[in-house]
């Protein structure tokens, strides 16, 4: 796989992490907060795609044939199109209770982030499973995909950061609208 090719499948795998990121930066997140999510997000584009490629290896060693390819496909885009909905739920729920201007309506505790991660990251499992087929050097193209995410989430929180700025009172219910979105539209196509 070339470097162009690489660099494409990442920016694919990082559009949904790029959504996600926004609406959560709608909700006046702080700069250490943007890092830490930034680099979890990240770190779970590498670990996916590698579980990905030692399963699919597993799998075909077991049996032969790549006959579970659609199937796992289709269970990893049921359950990150579901956290998304859920994650964006919570968010409007939260936001009609009563807070102080500067609270998260949403939770970005430790389980908060790692839910979020693995949300977003979850779909890069599949395409671990396509690169475990493929000629390719495995650690190199894992890490290229977990930069390319770093960095498209953390164009996404600031770009949310500015966004929420503006809208203030609304960001959080429209945030959680925008996962809802998202999760139905990956649970559709």
């Amino acid at each position: 796989m070339q470097l162009i090719e690489l660099i494409c499948l990442g920016v694919a795998l990082g559009t949904d992490a790029f959504s996600v990121s926004v609406a959560v930066g709608m909700n006046r997140i702080n700069w250490s907060l943007i890092l830490k999510l930034s680099l979890v997000i990240a770190v779970f584009h590498v670990i996916m795609p590698l579980l990905g490629i030692n399963l699919a290896q597993l799998l075909d060693h077991f049996f032969g044939h790549y006959y579970f390819e659609e199937t796992i496909k289709n269970i990893t885009s049921v359950i990150g199109a579901g956290l998304l909905i859920i994650l964006g739920t919570i968010m409007i729920v939260e936001s009609r209770q009563e807070r102080e201007y500067g609270d998260f309506a949403f939770d970005l505790s430790l389980w908060g982030i790692i839910i979020l991660a693995v949300s977003v990251s979850i779909d890069a499992l599949s395409v671990g499973f396509s690169l475990g087929m493929l000629n390719v050097k495995i650690l190199c193209s894992c890490l290229v995909l977990g930069s390319i995410a770093g960095l498209m989430v953390l164009f996404g929180l600031l770009l949310g950061k500015k966004i929420g700025l503006v809208l203030a009172t609304k960001a959080q219910i429209i945030g959680g609208i925008v996962l809802i979105f998202l999760g139905l539209h990956f649970l559709f196509s």
